[in-house]
C-alpha cells in the first residue's frame, strides 16, 4: 500500500460551491442553541439589557473567535491537515500539539453521542404533534419525562411506554448516511435544500404568531405585544410576586404610560401584605448584573458553534485563495438571522401570548422548548400543523448541526489510518451508536446527558478554544493569521480586529470561564461532581466511554507512520520539530 493519501481522497472531500460551504458552516451553528437555549435565557433574563450584552459579546467575542478558527482552519488544509489533530500539529510545527488537537477530535464526538439524544427528543415530539397526541394533556412536564425516561434507568427504551428508541434510530440512520455520502454529495447537499427549508417553516410559524394578537381576552396582559416587550424593552415595569424562598419573581409586565391599570395594580400590591411589589426595571439595572453578561457571552459561545473543531475542519477544506473573510462572516449573520430574528421572535412572544411572562421567564431551556410550547401548540389555533412544523424543523436543524461534530473524527481517521470514508463511517459509527445508548440508557435524571454536557461540552471546549487563541496569536502571530485572512478576501479587516482576538476575546472567554469553574467546580454544590462522588452510575459510564474514545484517539495518533510520512515531505519548506 502507498505511503501517501490515496487519490479518491482528494476527490471525495471538498467543497462543490461557495453557497454550499457557507450554508453547511450556518448549518452546523443552527441548532438547539438557536432554538431552544437563546430564547430560554431571552426569556429569564427579561430581554432587553440580555439583548445589549448579546450584541455585545457578539461583535467582540464571536465573530473575532470565528473567524480564528476559520484562519487556523484553511491554513491547516493548505499544509495537507483536514482534522483538528492534524491541523494543530502543521500549523505550529510540532508534533506534540496533534495530541492536544485530539480534544477538537474527540470532544464534538461525544458531544454528538448526546446530541443524538436530543434529536430524538425533537424527531418524537413532531410524531406527537402529527398524531394529535397532545390534544388531550394536561401534565406536559409529566409527558415529557415520560418520553426521555426520567423516572429510571432504561425507561427510555420501554418501546410500550415511549417512541424514543424508534426516533433514535432514524436520527442514527440519517445521520450517517449523510456522513457516507460525503462533503459534497452529503453535508452540502443536505444543507443546501435543508436550511432553506427551516428558514421558510420557520417564518410561516413566525408570522403565525405575530399574528396571534391577544389569544385570551380574560388576560389582556398576554399578548404578542407584550411579549415583543418583554423581549426587546430594556426599561420594564412589572409586577412580582415573592416566592416560598422569599425570591422575587417577575409575575406580569405593566403598561409604563397606562395610569389607570396602574392604580388598580398598586391596590392589588396593598392587598397583598407585601407578597406582591411592582418595581421599574432600567437598563442601567440589568447590565451591572454579571449573570446577565455571562449567560449572553456564553451564548454567543454555544449560538455560533465557535471553536469546537468543526468550522475548523470545514475550512480546511476551502482551497487556499478562496474567501473566508466574507465567508464566516456571512455564515455567522445568517445564523444570527435564526437565532434572533427568527427564533427569539416566535418563541418568547408566543409563550408570553398564551402562558404569560411568569411561566416564560421561569422556564427552564428545555423545559420552554419540550413542556411551554406544546403547551401553547395545544391552545393556538392551527396549532397541531404548526406545532408539526415546529419540531420538524428542530430536527433538522439538529441534524446539520450534529453531523458537523462527527466530521472531524472521520476526516482524523482518514488521515492518520488512511482508512476509506466508508470504513472510517462504520468505526465512528460504532462508537457513536455505543456512546449514545450509554447516555440515554443511564435517563433517569437525566444524569448520562448532564455528565456529559458538563464535562464534555462546556469545560472541554473552553480549554479548545483557549488553544485556537494561542495557535492563530502566537503560533501563526497576528501578521501571518490577518495575511491568512486577508488571502483571496472579498473584504478588508481593520488589523485593529487582531487585536480584539489576541487581548479582549481572550479576556471574556477567561472571564466566562473562571466564573464558571467559581460556580460549578469550586461551588459548594455541583451536582455533576457529586454524582462522581458518589458513585452514580448515569455519571461514570457516559464519562467513561467518552474516556475511551478520547484514549483511542491517542493510541491512533501515537501509532500512525503512513500521516508522519506525509508530513517529512512538508519538512523542506516548513520544518516540524
Amino acid at each position: 500500500m502507498s505511503e501517501s493519501t490515496p487519490k479518491s481522497r482528494g476527490k471525495e472531500a471538498g467543497w462543490n460551491s461557495r453557497l454550499g460551504m457557507i450554508l453547511a458552516v450556518a448549518g452546523g451553528a443552527v441548532g438547539f442553541g438557536n432554538f431552544l437555549r437563546f430564547p430560554g435565557l431571552a426569556a429569564q433574563y427579561g430581554g432587553g439589557a440580555f439583548m445589549i450584552a448579546y450584541f455585545c459579546s457578539l461583535l467582540l467575542m464571536g465573530i473575532p473567535l470565528a473567524w480564528v478558527e476559520w484562519a487556523v482552519g484553511r491554513r491547516g488544509g493548505a499544509l495537507g491537515g483536514h482534522s483538528p489533530s492534524s491541523i494543530f500539529m502543521l500549523v505550529t510545527r510540532s508534533r506534540w500539539w496533534k495530541y492536544v488537537g485530539l480534544l477538537g477530535v474527540a470532544a464534538p464526538l461525544a458531544i454528538s453521542f448526546y446530541y443524538l439524544f436530543l434529536e430524538s427528543w425533537t424527531l418524537g415530539y413532531a410524531w406527537k404533534m402529527v398524531c394529535g397526541e397532545f390534544a388531550e394533556v394536561t401534565d406536559f412536564k409529566g409527558t415529557f419525562g415520560e418520553f426521555v425516561g426520567v423516572a429510571e434507568n432504561g425507561a427510555a427504551f420501554d418501546v410500550s411506554r415511549s417512541s424514543f428508541l424508534w426516533c433514535f434510530l432514524v436520527a442514527f440512520v440519517l445521520n450517517y448516511w449523510l456522513m457516507y455520502r460525503g462533503i459534497g454529495k452529503g453535508i452540502e447537499w443536505f444543507c443546501k435544500w435543508s436550511l432553506p427549508v427551516l428558514l421558510l417553516t420557520s417564518l410561516v410559524i413566525m408570522v403565525r404568531v405575530l399574528t396571534l394578537g391577544t389569544p385570551d381576552a380574560a388576560h389582556p396582559d398576554r399578548s404578542v405585544e407584550q411579549g415583543l416587550g418583554y423581549m426587546w424593552n430594556p426599561n420594564k415595569v412589572v409586577l412580582e410576586s415573592r416566592n416560598e424562598e422569599g425570591d422575587w419573581k417577575i409575575l406580569q409586565m405593566l403598561p409604563q404610560n397606562d395610569s389607570a391599570v396602574l392604580q388598580v395594580k398598586e391596590a392589588q400590591v396593598a392587598a397583598s401584605g407585601g407578597a406582591e411589589r411592582i418595581r421599574e426595571i432600567t437598563i442601567s439595572e440589568g447590565l451591572m448584573n454579571p449573570s446577565l453578561w455571562l449567560a449572553a457571552a456564553g451564548q454567543i459561545f454555544w449560538s455560533l458553534s465557535v471553536c469546537f473543531g468543526s468550522v475548523c475542519t470545514y475550512a480546511s477544506y476551502v482551497k487556499k485563495k478562496d474567501d473566508i473573510a466574507l465567508s464566516a462572516l456571512t455564515a455567522n449573520s445568517a445564523n444570527e438571522v435564526v437565532e434572533v430574528g427568527i427564533a427569539g421572535m416566535m418563541i418568547v412572544p408566543a409563550a408570553v401570548a398564551f402562558l404569560g411572562v411568569a411561566a416564560a421567564a421561569a422556564s427552564s431551556t428545555f423545559g420552554l422548548g419540550f413542556e411551554v410550547l406544546p403547551q401553547v401548540f395545544a391552545e393556538m389555533p392551527g396549532g397541531r400543523v404548526f406545532g408539526t412544523l415546529f419540531f420538524g424543523l428542530l430536527f433538522l436543524a439538529a441534524v446539520t448541526s450534529s453531523i458537523s461534530l462527527i466530521q472531524p473524527a472521520i476526516a482524523f481517521l482518514e488521515e492518520f489510518w488512511l482508512l476509506r470514508r466508508r470504513q472510517s463511517i462504520v468505526l465512528v459509527g460504532f462508537m457513536a451508536f455505543l456512546g449514545t445508548l450509554a447516555v440515554s440508557w443511564f435517563s433517569k435524571g437525566l444524569v448520562g446527558l448532564d455528565t456529559m454536557d458538563f464535562w464534555v461540552g462546556t469545560l472541554g471546549l473552553y480549554i479548545l478554544a483557549f488553544c485556537f487563541i494561542v495557535i492563530f496569536c502566537f503560533k501563526m502571530g497576528l501578521k501571518e493569521g490577518y495575511a491568512e485572512l486577508q488571502l483571496g478576501a472579498d473584504i478588508d479587516l481593520p488589523f485593529w480586529v487582531m487585536y480584539v482576538a489576541k487581548w479582549v476575546s481572550p479576556m471574556i472567554l477567561l472571564a466566562i470561564f473562571l466564573s464558571w469553574l467559581y460556580e460549578n467546580v469550586f461551588g459548594t454544590s455541583c451536582p455533576q461532581i457529586e454524582n462522581l462522588l458518589n458513585g452514580e452510575p448515569g455519571a461514570y459510564v457516559p464519562l467513561g466511554w467518552a474516556f475511551l474514545v478520547l484514549v483511542f484517539m491517542g493510541m491512533v495518533a501515537w501509532s500512525s507512520r503512513r500521516f508522519h510520512s506525509k508530513v517529512k515531505s512538508l519538512q523542506s519548506r516548513l520544518p516540524i520539530s
